[in-house]
């Protein structure tokens, strides 16, 4: 690629990871969230993998790891909603379990979901662009 598109990506790649970031962590006040939060970091992946190539893309964040991530954070999303759904009477006479301002409960699972979505999505653009 050019020297301009390499620049332009290196640039543009934090700002791109740290507005999925923050769609991800405001999902809950707004709309988006994991979804929308996880496919603008994928996004800015894909940039970084069509512009640098696949090979400098998968030196920071290849197949195994991001599958191994996307694997730990499923397990840990389904074990988080395990540990609560039998607190839910607790948390509401209380309030302070899990509390988090403004987000309570669910930030934690959208965080997760957020970053699941990323991993998927990365993962199926590396595989797509690996063909």
């Amino acid at each position: 690629m050019d020297v301009i598109i390499k620049t332009v990506c290196k640039w543009l790649l934090p700002f791109i990871l740290l507005f999925g970031i923050y769609i991800i962590f405001h999902g809950h006040l707004t709309p988006g969230g994991s979804f929308p939060g996880g496919a603008i970091i994928a996004a800015g992946m894909a940039m970084t993998a069509v512009a640098f190539g696949l090979k400098s893309a998968e030196r920071r964040l290849n197949e195994k790891t991001t599958g191994i991530l996307e694997v730990l954070l499923a397990v840990s999303l389904a074990l988080l909603i395990f540990v609560e759904l039998p607190m839910r009477s607790m948390l509401e006479q209380t309030g302070n379990l899990f509390e988090i301002w403004s987000a309570q409960t669910v930030l934690f699972p959208n965080v997760v979901g957020g970053v699941m979505v990323a991993m998927s999505l990365v993962l199926i653009t590396y595989m797509m662009m690996s063909e």
